[in-house]
């Protein structure tokens, strides 16, 4: 059973979302999930491009996956910044469909074979997300993690998560509307209007 998206309690505060940098697997469109493919050339370039950009925010805080890609990604864009480990905000496990080519992923809203059901990983993903946007003030919470995440992330304020990926090393600003909840990437512009 898949639940709608309102059933998941997600904070309605902005924040600003980040996937990982590229990897190998990344690159060769090969599921990843729990594994641990670690970012590779393009990737560690891809997150030192956007630290400049990054290091014009005031962040409330930095929530970070437990796994290497998105921890390396975290320290390369925000380096003067402690990073909050969060176990939920790791990527979804796609059991026996781990490191098979994406072409044969199965449906988002499906559970892969000695897997993880999309409904586990929002409820996961929603704790995470409680737990990081919690307490939030002025200033915005960065969370770097995994494009299953930011799929989640889309799929519980409104969004399709069928759609397209979320591009590596992307600042996402995700902000709540009278009518939802809007995104957008992140640019020097809305950095300003929200450190206004």
């Amino acid at each position: 059973m898949i639940y709608p998206a309102k059933t998941f309690d997600f904070p309605k505060v902005p924040f600003v979302f980040i996937r990982h940098g590229e990897t190998d697997a990344n690159k060769a469109e090969i599921i990843a999930g729990s594994s641990e493919p670690p970012l590779n050339n393009a990737g560690r370039e891809q997150a030192r491009a956007i630290a400049p950009l990054m290091a014009m925010g005031k962040w409330q805080a930095v929530y970070v996956s437990p796994q290497d890609r998105a921890r390396k990604t975290a320290e390369l864009v925000l380096p003067d910044y402690e990073l909050h480990i969060l176990d939920g905000l790791r990527e979804r496990h796609w059991g026996d469909l781990e490191g098979r080519p994406i072409s044969e992923v199965c449906s988002r809203f499906d559970t892969p074979p000695n897997g993880e059901g999309f409904d586990a990983m929002c409820q996961r993903v929603s704790f995470a997300m409680q737990t990081a946007l919690a307490g939030v003030s002025d200033r915005l919470t960065v969370v770097v993690a995994h494009s299953g995440v930011g799929r989640c992330i889309l799929y519980m304020t409104g969004f399709d998560a069928e759609g397209p990926r979320i591009a590596n090393a992307t600042p996402i600003l995700f902000r709540p509307t009278a009518m939802g909840w809007e995104y957008e990437n992140l640019t020097e512009d809305l950095i300003r209007e929200i450190s206004a």
